[in-house]
């Protein structure tokens, strides 16, 4: 135990028939050997893309060439950030330059950012879920650009919006979500997407500080990975 701190899971669980991104393969794990019959029990995730739960974006996700998972250390997936309260936005309702200005003495240059906006809560197989959560606006982006943060997380599916279509029925140029991605991912901006508990860190306020720790798989070569993420909360 990390005397003075509250370590909290900001994961959602992976299992079969799980919420994911729409238009991508899902979640598949199966006995692939059982202890009676075998000597030994043995899992075979069968189907699971790196997109998949609570993960990381990284530059390659939109930009061929650019850095993969492997260019980036642990020490470059911690650190300091804080938690911001956006749960009054409304089903797919833009996050704009407004919500953000008015904590900009908390979104500091270097450390990440969380935007708590309850979809985590509303998690499970209906289409509210999968198409309809507050998301980032073009200029919001820019806005946290030029605030110099490291990594941006967000309970939705994605920083982006889909626009209420589904996905790939506009063309990818022109998707807001791409733009947003590129926006960021550009700048050098991680994405962590579908984070889990942001309000156990907040404990009703409206914005709280804690460390960050994105853990995620150790793959050579990916544009993004399923991830555990961990923060650490002063309890006194």
């Amino acid at each position: 135990m990390l005397k003075g701190y509250k370590i909290i899971d900001l994961s959602h669980q992976l299992f079969n028939d799980m919420p994911s991104y729409p238009s991508l393969p899902k979640f598949r794990i199966s006995q692939l050997k059982v202890v009676d019959r075998n000597g030994s029990n043995v899992s075979i995730i069968t189907s699971m893309h790196t997109h998949m739960g609570t993960h990381i974006d990284l530059p390659l996700h939109v930009f061929p060439g650019s850095r993969s998972l492997d260019e980036y250390s642990l020490e470059d997936l911690s650190g300091e950030g804080v938690v911001i309260d956006l749960t009054y936005k409304k089903e797919g309702g833009e996050i704009d330059e407004e919500d953000l200005i008015k904590y900009r003495s908390h979104i500091k240059r270097g450390n990440m950012l969380f935007l708590f906006t309850g979809w985590s809560k509303k998690r499970g197989l209906t289409s509210t879920y999968m198409f309809e959560w507050p998301y980032l606006n073009e200029e919001a982006a820019r806005f946290l650009v030029k605030r110099g943060i490291k990594i941006l997380g967000t309970d939705g599916l994605s920083v982006g919006s889909l626009g209420g279509k589904a996905v790939g029925s506009e063309p990818a140029s022109v998707s807001s979500s791409r733009r947003v991605h590129r926006t960021l991912l550009g700048a050098g901006i991680l994405l962590v997407e579908e984070v889990a508990n942001l309000d156990k860190i907040l404990m009703g306020k409206n914005v709280a500080k804690a460390f960050f720790i994105i853990a995620p798989l150790s793959i050579k070569g990916v544009e993004a990975s399923p991830c555990r993420v961990i923060s650490l909360v002063r309890s006194f």
